[in-house]
C-alpha cells in the first residue's frame, strides 16, 4: 500500500500543479509511494507539500527519490557544509522577478527543482508563478509548430558569474524522456535568439513566446505558507517570483539532474560552420 493513499491531493490550477496534503515527508518513502508521486509529478509538473518544515538534509533526502542531487552555480549563496547542494534564497541576494528556468554550473538546464519555504514574507507577498511549457507549444497552429520544431534556441547566461560558460544551444522543441510528451524548452530570460532566423523574425517570435509565457491560463500562482515545499519539472516549467514584498524571506533550493528533452527525429542540429557564423553575426540583446 502506498502512503499516498493516506494523503489528499487537489489540483492547484487547470494547467498544472497538485497540492499533496497529509503526507509526512520526514518519514522514509517506500518504493510504491515514490512511484505514485513520480507519476503524479510527471502528469502535473508541480507538486506542493504544505506544512512539512523540512531541514536542508531532509530536503536533500526527499530529492534523492527524484534523482542525483547536483551542485548549484550560485556558490556565494550555498548553505555551509552542504557540498554546494543547498542554495540559500533571500531578498539580499536579489529576487528572481523574471520568467526563467534554472541551470546548473555547465549552463545545462537543471532537471527537477525544489524550494523549501522556511520563512515567508511578513506582508504576505512573494508568490511564485509556474508556467506550463507544454501548453505554450500546444497553443500554436500546426504550421507554426512545424517552424518551431526545427529551431535552435540560443540561451545566454545573464548576471551569474558562477556558471562555466555564457552561451548554450538547445533545440527549442523536444520530447520528454519519461513521458514522450512534446513541448518547448524555453526560458524567457535566457533565450535571446534562434540560429535559423534572421534578427527581425527572431524578435517577433521572442515577443510572442514572452507574451504566451505570461498568459494566466497556462500558469499556476502559488501563495506560500511556512513549511511548504514545491517540486517542479524544470524541463517543462518556467517560474517567476512576484516582487511585491518587503523585509525578510528565506527559502532553500535543492535540484537534481535528469535527462534533457530528446530532440525530434527530423531536427537538424546546427553545423560547426553555422555556429561560427552565429558567433560572428549575432549580437547580444
Amino acid at each position: 500500500m502506498s502512503r499516498l493513499d493516506e494523503a489528499k491531493t487537489a489540483p492547484l490550477s487547470g494547467s498544472l500543479g497538485t497540492l499533496v496534503s497529509g503526507l509526512d515527508l520526514r518519514k522514509d518513502l517506500d518504493a510504491a509511494t515514490v512511484a505514485e508521486l513520480r507519476a503524479l509529478f510527471l502528469e502535473r509538473l508541480v507538486l506542493v507539500f504544505p506544512d512539512q518544515h523540512l531541514s536542508p538534509d531532509e530536503q536533500r533526502a526527499l530529492m534523492r527519490h527524484f534523482g542525483e542531487v547536483e551542485k548549484h552555480p550560485e556558490r556565494p549563496r550555498v548553505l555551509e557544509d552542504s557540498d554546494e547542494e543547498v542554495v540559500i534564497i533571500t531578498p539580499a541576494a536579489g529576487v528572481s522577478a523574471v520568467w526563467h528556468c534554472d541551470y546548473q554550473p555547465d549552463f545545462l538546464p537543471c532537471g527537477i527543482c525544489s524550494l523549501n519555504m522556511v520563512e515567508t514574507a511578513a506582508d504576505g507577498g512573494g508568490d511564485t508563478i509556474f508556467v506550463n511549457a507544454y501548453r505554450i507549444y500546444e497553443s500554436f497552429s500546426e504550421p507554426v509548430k512545424r517552424l518551431l520544431d526545427g529551431l535552435t534556441a540560443i540561451h545566454r547566461n545573464t548576471g551569474n558569474a558562477g556558471r562555466n560558460r555564457d552561451e548554450a544551444w538547445f533545440p527549442l522543441v523536444g520530447t520528454h524522456p519519461e513521458t514522450g510528451r512534446k513541448g518547448l524548452f524555453y526560458s524567457a530570460h535566457h533565450v535571446q535568439d534562434f540560429v535559423e532566423l534572421v534578427p527581425e523574425d527572431a524578435a517577433m517570435l521572442l515577443a510572442r513566446l514572452q507574451q504566451l509565457t505570461q498568459k494566466p491560463s497556462f500558469s499556476l500562482r502559488y501563495h506560500w505558507s511556512p513549511g511548504a515545499i514545491a517540486v517542479w519539472d524544470n524541463r517543462a516549467v518556467q517560474h517567476y517570483v512576484v516582487p511585491d514584498f518587503a523585509g525578510s524571506r528565506l527559502l532553500y533550493q535543492v535540484t537534481v539532474s535528469a535527462d534533457l528533452l530528446i530532440p525530434l527525429p527530423d531536427y537538424e542540429a546546427p553545423s560547426e560552420s553555422d555556429r561560427a557564423v552565429a558567433a560572428s553575426e549575432i549580437a547580444p540583446r
